[in-house]
């Protein structure tokens, strides 16, 4: 065999281990590596609550308060929740308000709306805890003489929650909240006047 055609063996010899070593090379090891994104399971829940509570109102006095709020769930812990409540009973401020008019009845009505964020403690038990921080608008509003006052400030309301998870869409449970109203000031009303400790009862209905 002469030295063109071994030479030519040799130089297909070594295409071919070049190729070998290519394809080799090719092939994705996926024993050990994960793919530089790699996908998380995500959870979507919502539900509804319903809460009575007796709060704290005027520094001395008792109120009851109703309120409603929508809650999205994100992996069973993460809770984001739109809160409204109103005051629903009548609590007079007639001393505050017109300390020299004693014969005239003056009511005060207060509503809330804010957005709520909240983290649920042992989800997967029967009984959780879930604390959470509320930050929104406060409305005051009274009527006196004929005349219509109102006032708008800012609250935050921190609160925690213990529930009893008695089935897959319905539960129930007691909480405690402290709101701390900011910036009123009106005819004597101030932001302590507003500011209080409540305590709660509530349903919650949906997915969790």
């Amino acid at each position: 065999m002469s030295w063109f055609f071994k030479s030519i063996l040799v130089l297909m010899l070594f295409v071919a281990g070049l190729n070998a070593n290519a394809q080799k090379m090719s092939v994705e090891d996926t024993t050990t590596n994960q793919p530089f994104f790699k996908a998380t399971k995500f959870s979507s829940r919502c539900y509804v609550g319903l809460d009575a509570a007796v709060v704290q109102i005027l520094k001395t006095q008792a109120g009851g308060n109703f309120g409603i709020n929508l809650n999205w769930v994100i992996n069973h812990k993460y809770v984001v929740s739109a809160i409204y409540d109103g005051i629903t009973t009548q609590n007079q401020i007639q001393k505050i308000v017109a300390p020299n008019d004693p014969n005239t009845a003056t009511y005060l009505h207060h509503q809330y709306v804010g957005l709520g964020f909240s983290y649920i403690l042992f989800d997967k038990k029967m009984f959780s805890f879930q604390p959470e921080l509320s930050a929104g608008w406060g409305h005051i509003q009274y009527t006196y003489n004929g005349g219509n006052y109102y006032y708008n400030f800012g609250e935050i309301v921190p609160a925690v929650y213990g529930t009893y998870n008695c089935s897959k869409y319905f539960r129930v449970g007691l909480g405690l909240n402290y709101r701390v109203a900011a910036g009123l000031s009106i005819n004597g009303l101030k932001s302590g006047d507003i500011s209080g400790v409540g305590g709660i009862i509530f349903i919650k209905v949906g997915t969790f």
